[in-house]
């Protein structure tokens, strides 16, 4: 949920900025180098978010390997 917004951010920012102001020659280069930083940007994104969602379904498939809670100070001495 979090890289989701992180997305939706980036673009809205990311949109804000590239079409606020004009186009001229000069910064058609600039505007071809942060299109092409965005899509890999989107990218990396799309990949953490489908890494993360693998983490989950194997966590969810085998709960076994959830890590098991320590006992703290406090409940120890409950």
């Amino acid at each position: 949920m979090l890289l989701a917004g992180a997305l939706a951010l980036s673009l809205v920012l990311n949109g804000f900025l590239l079409y606020s102001r004009p186009l001229v020659a000069a910064d058609y280069d600039d505007l071809q180098e942060a299109e092409a930083d965005l899509r890999l940007t989107q990218r990396l994104l799309a990949r953490c978010q489908a890494d993360h969602h693998q983490q989950d379904s194997l966590l969810a498939l085998h709960p076994s390997l959830l890590p098991q809670a320590v006992p703290t100070a406090a409940t120890s001495a409950q």
